[in-house]
């Protein structure tokens, strides 16, 4: 028995003395990268020459206020007065309702009526018009329906911006691109309501945008073969509001076009008992630092393709469009796991055609056209030759610095036609990005006429939980549709004119100042991260230790280059080399400039045709820029608490959870006034993670001295140790 429990001592105090030269070690580590860290921040700069400027050079190059800018405008002689009721001339069927739609009647007392003429001309463009105002009355020439819908758009504007009374004029006008699209992403939590959906295709259709696509991976759409999979636990868009979305964007010469993601991206699919079988890695994948996700079907598995198949069955048939985007996008897994030894005999680039060409083949048996993402033969362009000619590639890439004269110089020379496919910079940021959206879009538009592009797609992501808010991309919406349709006017535009007068039909001309402001919040941060910012970063990781969130963002930091490829990391290493201090005291100021502008003026019962009250797209502004100010707070306490006392740690968590209390219960409402409540719980669990670490870290400064050193010291090991795993 003795010779028993002596055995057991030993043990006992070997475990002891492990557990205690590993604390020795881990807390070792964390002091190095400390130290580190410390030399590191006395070497930062007051100002950081990495982060791209944007600058229009002329805000207004003509009184017009409309976008997009017309090619042609020719002075005529005499003024036109607009009528109480119009003499529709055409045989366009529906062009009554247009006209009801776009002009409405006068706003003149008397009842004047004037001749509104279509008349068709072979010999124009496509999409393009010539319109004609005329002290007598307006003519308008097209070629085609859209042409003369175009027309009336302008017309639309023009109306709005001279309500009585305009000089006469005659426009000649035709797009640039032939395809000007928006993809909305629905599912990222955030699925929007039919009259949200209505709402973003009348402002796209005054900006004369053709194409519109819902983003569907997971449950956003509710496939009848699979109720039992979403019914009761998600509220997803339905057939039946698919086919009353379609007929609706028809009305406005938008085509609605199916997608749905078909490889990668199927993480809600793979975490369903029926299907986690289908998972290239069944145990997960380190996409992220610590972060273990399953998200890509294995391409090899017959059922894999079956279950596409069965998922395009229930989608396809509610749309009247021809195309299809199957995505077949970021397959992060892809030859990983099960196929490892496939890939390393045939390659991951044959792994990975060979999927799509089942794909391919289901698109055409339904008669679609079929779209796929370019980012994976982008990564291996040796397949470029390989794919079908009829296939459109879409190249993608959200930042300013994106190569897509480049990229999409080698998809033209394959005989391919392809779309470039900027983004509005504002997912993973709570208030966008301003000045990248910009240069991004530029970038992708001109690159893409330079090059041959069938169109742009303008992308809005909703990443990690959807928080931005929609009036956050309009900003992006009204640049790209502008400069899509009239490339030369891309430095010089009035665009916080039109977002003020026909978005957000502000009388005070404010909210656009604000909004493209406030998506210049992160130029207040450290760096420059690529489609995220710090200040959003900071409700996923919390409250984090100065050498833990450093060690986080240098494995992001190393991560990169499997996303987005070694030369694109290249391109923007300055922004990695080149940081600067956390300019907190510099954010505040500027946040609380934009409060007292946003607060300045309150349009009581102001409603607009597109965007609810002035009043709550206020609000949702007013709380985003809450939800900046908190991140950059929450950022700043984990790097400063060590110089605190324990009152004033007390004073700033106590802030933090009543300024956190009130963030959540306004981003709950105003959520709920645009969107399904589907994915609401979900999207807000950082929010409560958050909740949950400053209650707690509040009940430890009120507790003894004992407590807050343990407290100290856990942190201090799990920095350490994550420094240890993450670094090694």
């Amino acid at each position: 028995m003795k010779r028993i429990l002596k055995i057991t001592g030993y043990i006992l105090l070997g475990l002891i003395v492990l557990i205690v030269g590993i604390g020795v070690y881990l807390n070792a580590r964390y002091n190095k990268a400390n130290e580190e860290l410390i030399k590191e921040e006395t070497s930062l700069s007051d100002s950081n020459a990495s982060f791209y400027h944007f600058e229009f050079e002329n805000d207004s190059i003509s009184e017009w206020s409309m976008l997009p800018r017309p090619k042609k405008v020719i002075p005529e002689k005499g003024q036109f007065r607009w009528p109480q009721r119009w003499q529709v001339i055409s045989n366009e069927p529906e062009a009554k309702d247009w006209v009801s739609r776009l002009l409405g009647n006068g706003n003149n007392e008397d009842r004047s009526e004037a001749p509104i003429k279509f008349i068709k001309n072979e010999y124009l463009a496509t999409e393009g018009y010539t319109l004609r105002i005329l002290p007598a009355g307006i003519e308008i020439m097209y070629s085609s329906s859209a042409g003369a819908y175009y027309a009336l758009v302008t017309l639309h504007h023009l109306k709005i911006q001279f309500p009585e009374i305009m000089e006469c004029v005659t426009v000649q006008d035709e797009p640039d691109l032939s395809i000007r699209g928006v993809m909305l992403d629905i599912s990222r939590d955030k699925v929007p309501k039919m009259n949200t959906l209505k709402e973003i295709v009348d402002i796209i259709s005054l900006l004369k945008y053709n194409h519109i696509q819902l983003y569907v991976e997971g449950f956003s759409f509710g496939y009848p073969s699979f109720k039992e999979l979403w019914e009761g636990k998600e509220t997803p868009i339905t057939p039946e509001e698919i086919r009353e979305l379609d007929a609706y964007c028809k009305e406005r010469f938008i085509e609605l076009v199916p997608n749905q993601n078909s490889l990668g991206h199927m993480q809600p699919w793979l975490e369903t008992e029926q299907y986690a079988h289908l998972a290239e890695c069944p145990e997960g994948y380190d996409i992220m630092p610590m972060r273990k996700m399953k998200t890509t079907l294995d391409p090899t598995n017959a059922e894999s393709i079956e279950l596409i198949e069965r998922m395009m069955h229930d989608l396809l048939p509610n749309f009247s469009s021809n195309k299809f985007n199957a995505n077949l996008d970021e397959p992060f897994e892809l030859g990983k796991c099960k196929n490892a030894t496939l890939a390393e005999e045939i390659g991951i680039g044959q792994l990975y055609l060979d999927y799509v060409m089942k794909v391919y083949d289901l698109a055409k048996a339904e008669g679609k056209e079929f779209w796929m993402w370019g980012d994976i033969i982008g990564k291996h362009p040796e397949l470029l030759d390989m794919l079908p000619k009829d296939i459109t590639v879409l190249e993608w890439g959200y930042e300013a610095e994106h190569p897509f004269d480049l990229n999409t110089k080698g998809i033209k020379e394959q005989g391919l036609d392809f779309m470039v496919c900027p983004g509005t910079s504002s997912w993973m940021t709570l208030t966008g990005r301003t000045d990248n959206m910009l240069g991004n879009i530029e970038n992708a538009v001109l690159s893409g006429l330079k090059n041959g592009a069938r169109g742009m797609l303008l992308t809005d992501w909703g990443d990690m939980g959807h928080w931005q808010y929609q009036p956050i991309s309009y900003p992006g919406f009204a640049y790209a549709g502008a400069i899509s349709w009239n490339s030369r006017t891309s430095r010089n535009l009035p665009l916080k004119r039109y977002l003020n007068t026909y978005i957000f039909e502000d009388k005070n001309q404010e909210l656009a100042n604000v909004v493209m402001e406030m998506g210049r919040s992160y130029h207040f941060e450290e760096s420059h991260l690529p489609n995220m910012s710090h200040n959003f970063m900071a409700y996923q990781f919390g409250i984090a230790d100065p050498v833990l969130e450093n060690t986080i963002y240098s494995a992001i930091e190393k991560k990169l280059p499997e996303f987005v490829g070694e030369a694109f990391i290249e391109k923007i290493k300055g922004r990695f080399e080149n940081k600067k201090m956390f300019e907190i005291e510099a954010l505040n100021k500027h946040l609380d400039n934009l409060e007292t502008e946003l607060n300045g003026h309150i349009d009581e019962g102001s409603i607009t045709s597109t965007n609810g009250t002035n009043n709550e797209i206020r609000n949702e502004l007013r709380n985003g820029i809450e939800m900046v100010r908190l991140g950059a707070e929450i950022r700043n306490y984990g790097q400063q608490k060590e110089n605190r006392t324990s009152e004033e740690r007390i004073f700033h968590l106590t802030e933090m959870q009543e300024r956190l209390a009130l963030i959540q219960k306004e981003h709950r409402r105003l959520w709920l006034l645009r969107n399904k409540e589907g994915g609401l719980d979900r999207s807000m669990k950082p929010f409560q993670n958050l909740e949950n670490q400053i209650n707690n870290l509040l009940k430890i400064e009120h507790g003894g001295e004992f407590g807050k050193q343990m407290e100290r010291m856990k942190e201090k090991l799990i920095s350490g140790g994550a420094n240890w795993y993450l670094e090694k």
